[in-house]
């Protein structure tokens, strides 16, 4: 358009000039150096209009030549440029192809070419670790961040999910504890976060976090629960070992509502109790939930209590009989309860309703020392072998023989 333009303007003003020197041709007389020249006006623009295109036309062959170097290098920068997004196109093809080596020759050969760098060299990264190249995994990462620093959180991201699958999970808390000063309650870096205290055990940590799970919903609900269900659990067992009632109710009181009733987390409970030697708050426990909800373990462990008043609980537990007549359970805990009450006819009638039932290694070794206190040596010989033998058929797994298994009170 811009050409047809200047064609028009140059058209419209030979017209007007050719009808000026139509109506007074004159003429121009130039001298020099004893030289002289005379020709007509029309003789003299054709002159300077050729004399102005050859100008024109040699300042822009000048500019042309001076300008030659910048544009080659610019249509070489193009050229690397379309190179390196084939190169992005066939790696990341490699990468999914499992050809994993070629994706990171080809991804990190044409990184500095890249229009975006920053993925060459994380998806290099990647393939370089499925390769166990954590060296250059690592160098690529500090590509990465140098030549994109606006990306730090990416590339931290990024660090931290990859020594968490290679199991460098140290090295993965602090890069995503990096990660947090720069972009606290960041989600993904939440959930990674997540992932590696479960992988060094740190429940104390994780539980704190865990009001941020949950609030942004980092994971599924059902996930949720699994996570903090494992984490109460967790941390119940340590607590425990600690010996110290008080931490134990305290912890208590910070599990969810909703989690409470779950027979895992609750019997985890009681043994926490038990183990910091808190037998009256663990047989109250016990009685609470066994009003609302069977379970056999919770019954093995109420016959195992130590101290207290024991006759009140033979009392309790043998009201539960009259519901569960046929448990298995409930009746090595009822002998275990006569034991503790000195009623030893009693003791035996219930262990050998229980072994009728359901033969278990524990209640053969509670008949076994039961017959060894009456002094009847070869019976308690002959139950403690019994017991034995169907222990090992359980190591070995042979059908019928699961049973639940609790230590017999001393």
């Amino acid at each position: 358009m811009r050409r047809l333009l200047w064609f028009l303007l140059i058209l419209l003003l030979a017209i007007g000039i050719g009808l000026l020197l139509r109506q007074d041709t004159g003429y121009a007389l130039m001298s020099w150096a004893g030289w002289s020249v005379e020709m007509s006006l029309a003789m003299l623009a054709v002159f300077l209009l050729l004399g102005l295109t050859v100008l024109y036309y040699l300042l822009r062959l000048l500019r042309g030549l001076f300008r030659m170097p910048r544009r080659l290098r610019a249509g070489l920068r193009s050229w690397r440029r379309r190179r390196a997004r084939r190169a992005l196109t066939r790696g990341l093809i490699d990468l999914a192809e499992g050809r994993w080596q070629t994706a990171e020759k080809t991804l990190g050969r044409t990184a500095e070419d890249s229009e975006t760098p920053l993925i060459n060299y994380l998806v290099a990264a990647r393939a370089a670790q499925l390769q166990g190249a954590h060296q250059r995994r690592d160098v690529y990462l500090k590509n990465a961040y140098e030549q994109t620093p606006s990306a730090t959180v990416a590339v931290l991201l990024t660090q931290a999910e990859l020594q968490l699958a290679h199991g460098q999970h140290e090295h993965a808390l602090a890069t995503l504890r990096r990660l947090q000063e720069l972009s606290p309650g960041h989600r993904f870096g939440l959930r990674l976060l997540a992932r590696a205290y479960q992988a060094v055990e740190d429940w104390a940590s994780l539980h704190q976090i865990l009001p941020q799970l949950r609030r942004q919903d980092v994971f599924r609900r059902e996930e949720m629960e699994t996570i903090e269900r494992d984490c109460f659990r967790r941390l119940l067992q340590q607590r425990g070992s600690e010996g110290r009632h008080d931490v134990v109710a305290e912890l208590w009181q910070k599990v969810p509502r909703r989690l409470r009733r779950e027979q895992g987390l609750y019997r985890d409970y009681i043994r926490a109790l038990l183990a910091t030697d808190a037998q009256q708050t663990a047989e109250r426990a016990i009685e609470d939930y066994l009003k609302a909800e069977w379970d056999i373990e919770l019954v093995l462990l109420y016959g195992a209590l130590e101290g207290g008043d024991p006759a009140r609980r033979l009392k309790r537990a043998e009201d539960w009989l009259r519901y569960h007549p046929q448990d298995p359970s409930l009746l090595l805990s009822l002998a275990r309860l006569c034991v503790r009450n000195e009623l030893w006819g009693k003791a035996r009638q219930y262990l050998d309703q229980s072994l009728t039932l359901e033969p278990s290694p524990d209640g053969f070794e509670e008949l076994g020392r039961l017959l060894e206190h009456l002094g009847e040596q070869d019976r308690a010989a002959t139950a403690y072998r019994q017991g034995l033998e169907l222990a090992v058929r359980r190591q070995v797994g042979e059908p019928g023989t699961q049973a639940p298994i609790v230590p017999s009170p001393r």
